[in-house]
């Protein structure tokens, strides 16, 4: 039986890995359609630009909570006890502004996918230094999206078949 320390240490390894095998093909598809592999191998864009992909790629675009008091979201009176569905991909922009490390969104917006306040992923950094060493590794590469087909019956966007090679 893991202790509670390693039962936390193992959680957050999980999500941290689900959230960047969920974020990796929407990244690297996106790299290679906006031309972005420049910023990829550039050491100083490169964090900027996975906060950046991780923005608009969300992994986790539909966060459920239950609202702790009173209050309003978007004009809409809340009760304590009220369920909401939070749409974290429309809340950072993702839809708004496409990514680029040289012009990223400003932190309040790009962190929204992972939550805030007390919950907030813990997670998040473990994500976002996966993901920087993805593009690393590929950005020498310039992959481009040999074939993609829309999984048009996901809840979530994605892809039935994509197929990622290295530039010729």
């Amino acid at each position: 039986m893991l202790g509670g320390g390693d039962a936390l240490d193992a959680m957050v390894a999980v999500a941290a890995v689900n959230t960047t095998v969920a974020a990796v093909p929407r990244a690297v598809a996106w790299c290679a359609d906006a031309g972005l592999w420049g910023q990829a191998a550039d050491a100083g864009l490169r964090p900027r630009l996975a906060q950046e992909l991780l923005r608009v790629t969300a992994a986790s675009p539909v966060l459920p909570r239950v609202a702790a008091g009173a209050g309003s979201v978007g004009g809409c009176p809340v009760r304590g006890g009220d369920r909401l569905l939070l749409v974290a991909r429309h809340a950072a922009g993702a839809h708004r502004r496409d990514p680029d490390g040289r012009d990223p969104a400003g932190a309040g917006v790009a962190r929204l996918v992972f939550g805030a306040g007390p919950h907030v992923c813990p997670g998040a950094r473990l994500a976002t230094v996966l993901l920087e060493d993805v593009l690393e590794a590929l950005a020498g590469y310039r992959p481009v999206v040999g074939r993609c087909r829309v999984d048009r019956r996901a809840a979530l966007p994605g892809w039935r078949v994509l197929t990622v090679r290295a530039a010729s």
